[in-house]
């Protein structure tokens, strides 16, 4: 059987797609696990997963009125990514980080994602011990086929 030219062509971009790990439609085992591989990486304070997983122009917003910060700190991907290697340079060993109640809502046509959890995160820094709560919203994309994390919304519930 002879296949036309552009079912070939078709055939083999399929191919290579999944050779590559890429999907036409993102689905909701990718979110999960672009998930599981950012809270392994904030376990092992590992920034260069997240690095990897965050788009170029990936803008994250951080509300902490419910602490007392008037304004949301709005950070670019560079600036985010040194603002968590501080943290984690000042932080003890004694860190942990937690994923609850997680929600996976993936667009139409499958190009977009929202997942949406309350992290906690506890750290010891200079001998004190805190821990953060937070909702978090993040914005999944294929970005050149590649699935990125192009936006993130945090709203601090509580520090103790």
């Amino acid at each position: 059987m002879q296949l036309q030219p552009s079912l070939r062509i078709l055939g083999s971009i399929a191919l290579l797609a999944g050779l590559a790990g890429c999907s036409p439609k993102l689905t909701e085992a990718d979110i999960q696990q672009a998930l599981t591989r950012i809270e392994q990486a904030t376990q092992q304070k590992d920034s260069t997963v997240l690095e990897q997983l965050l788009a170029p122009q990936a803008q994250i917003v951080i509300d902490m009125r419910a602490v007392d910060v008037p304004e949301p700190l709005q950070l670019n991907k560079s600036q985010y990514l040194q603002l968590v290697r501080s943290g984690w340079a000042q932080a003890s060993t004694r860190h942990h980080y937690a994923r609850s109640n997680t929600r996976i809502q993936l667009a139409p046509g499958g190009k977009t994602a929202t997942a949406s959890a309350t992290i906690q995160e506890t750290a010891t820094v200079q001998g004190q011990t805190m821990t953060s709560t937070t909702d978090e919203v993040s914005t999944f994309s294929l970005v050149d086929g590649k699935l990125q994390v192009t936006q993130v919304q945090g709203t601090v519930l509580s520090i103790k």
